[in-house]
């Protein structure tokens, strides 16, 4: 669903530049991997309780499929992409009275403290510092960032996570639906059932033939 790309990086260690392949998503390339009859309200709020509306049979691999996309767009920036997107928000912001070496130091320890944060997260959070009202200095600190970054970061991640776990529910709907169909209830055993277990007619309507499976 991403933006494929090579690009080629310098290996600081070995002395050797090495080419890297990277995808660049967007919420919007996101949003689309997800499959169109999901509602994104439910899904959103669907820990614990479950996603709660209707799941068309079949639906966990295009689920699982979106959970993976969510998964991968998690990974982390490159350090050059960092360097770059923070050199961006240099450019845009108030640069503090320092010294040469201070700011090389501070675009070190800022590239280090960010190496967890996906690209496109970090170039949204930049713009939102950088649109942010007031008076804007370049940041000291991976924490004047982080007000921006985690919201992003934690909506991602549970978004992988629940569309994980409602792929899961999928599949487990399809494997009962494989049983009952494989072996199904006819209505006599179906009578039989409600007649012993003394049930209230709008739990025998549940599971009278035709239900189960559905």
């Amino acid at each position: 669903m991403g933006q494929e790309i090579t690009k080629i990086e310098h290996d600081g260690a070995a002395g050797e530049r090495r080419a890297i392949s990277a995808t660049h998503f967007s919420p919007a390339m996101l949003a689309a991997a997800i499959p169109s009859w999901v509602d994104h309200h439910a899904l959103d709020t669907s820990f614990p309780h479950g996603y709660g509306l209707p799941m068309p049979a079949g639906a966990g691999e295009g689920l699982r499929s979106a959970a993976m996309v969510h998964a991968e767009a998690l990974a982390p920036s490159a350090p050059s992409e960092r360097h770059s997107v923070l050199m961006g928000l240099r450019s845009c912001t108030i640069i503090r009275d320092e010294d040469a070496a201070e700011a090389d130091a501070t675009l070190k320890l800022l590239r280090v403290h960010l190496d967890d944060v996906p690209l496109d997260i970090l170039q949204a959070a930049c713009r939102a510092y950088c649109n942010a009202p007031g008076r804007r200095f370049f940041p000291k600190s991976a924490g004047e960032l982080r007000t921006f970054i985690n919201p992003l970061l934690y909506e991602r991640r549970a978004r992988a996570m629940r569309l994980a776990r409602l792929a899961d529910e999928a599949e487990r709907a399809d494997a009962r639906a494989a049983v009952l169909a494989a072996d199904p209830l006819t209505a006599d055993e179906a009578a039989a059932i409600i007649k012993a277990a003394r049930l209230k007619v709008s739990t025998a309507a549940m599971i009278q033939p035709g239900t189960l499976a559905a």
